[in-house]
């Protein structure tokens, strides 16, 4: 199934299961059923989504782990790793997004909970099954499909549609 091209994609992805031992939270690594995980969401991803113009991460070992099946499977036309999406809130991630060049149609932004489903509840243009499951925050290995109908400099809170929440089979 591929998403219909009513506009451009966001794709907020949560990182899969993470170890609790290591020096830093920034070093934890995914455990070996988060690898699993992240594997199954990229197939997921790669069926839904199709091209992937970039892929944002954070500079955590957990979400660069997590992206790593999605750049193999998606092959991103560029990666960036993005302090901001570790270190900051949704609004500042925000403000990765609106300077995006209009040609970028497809982006993957891996990132941490609860800033991906805050940020996918504050885009959302609905008060509906999606927008609640969102405020409620997602499991780990999660993505969230926005449609965005206009240009990245317009979008704002309520200016994206969630289309779809998927998490990783267990």
């Amino acid at each position: 199934m591929t998403t219909e091209k009513l506009g451009k994609t966001l794709v907020l992805v949560r990182h899969s299961k993470a170890a609790h031992d290591a020096p830093t939270d920034l070093e934890r690594p995914l455990t070996s059923k988060g690898h699993t995980l992240a594997d199954k969401l990229a197939r997921s991803l790669a069926r839904r989504v199709g091209h992937l113009d970039l892929l944002l991460v954070s500079p955590a070992a957990r979400a660069r782990q997590t992206a790593r099946p999605i750049q193999e499977r998606l092959e991103p036309a560029e990666i960036h790793v993005e302090p901001e999406i570790y270190h900051n809130g949704a609004s500042k991630i925000l403000d990765l997004l609106t300077p995006l060049s209009e040609a970028t149609n497809t982006v993957v932004l891996v990132g941490h909970e609860p800033t991906v489903s805050i940020l996918a509840h504050m885009l959302h243009d609905a008060d509906d099954d999606l927008a609640a499951q969102a405020s409620f925050g997602v499991p780990t290995a999660t993505a969230l499909l926005l449609t965005v109908p206009g240009p990245w400099a317009d979008l704002a809170p309520d200016k994206a549609h969630l289309t779809e929440i998927v998490t990783a089979p267990r």
